[in-house]
């Protein structure tokens, strides 16, 4: 399961850049843009737990959203020196448009698996990920 959970990821990552061609948001960016529009704003230490990736590496992504525009930083008032990043109007759309792109796209495929048993996985890929986080956490303290 997990070997296949591994293929799986680098070819949805494969399929995803060719849909979206020549497009200037590389997967980790898409990744920030959708989680902001999932779950709203966040400050990047956030959003690293979220993803359980690094502060660095969802920070640099940031920094290139906001290049392009596509993010904002607004105040936080929990806390001064660490901003809320928020989806620019031209971010919701542009993440808007490619999860649409998306779901058309696997609305066409046929991959012989019923409602159920996508749940079923879905609901078994969720425990094991947090039974692996729960583990890290422990291992750290």
């Amino acid at each position: 399961m997990f070997n296949e959970t591994r293929l799986l990821f680098n070819t949805l990552k494969l399929w995803a850049e060719g849909l979206h061609p020549g497009s200037e948001i590389t997967l980790p960016m898409r990744a920030v843009l959708e989680l902001l529009l999932l779950e709203g704003a966040a400050a990047v230490p956030a959003m690293a737990r979220a993803r359980s990736v690094s502060r660095q590496h969802i920070q640099q992504q940031v920094d290139a959203l906001l290049d392009k525009e596509l993010v904002e930083r607004r105040e936080n008032p929990a806390h001064r020196r660490s901003p809320l990043i928020t989806l620019s109007d031209k971010g919701r759309a542009r993440i808007q448009t490619m999860r649409g792109e998306e779901l058309n796209a696997l609305s066409r495929l046929q991959s012989g698996a019923s409602d159920d048993a996508v749940s079923e996985a879905t609901q078994v890929l969720a425990a094991w990920r947090a039974a692996l986080l729960e583990d890290a956490a422990r291992r750290a303290t």
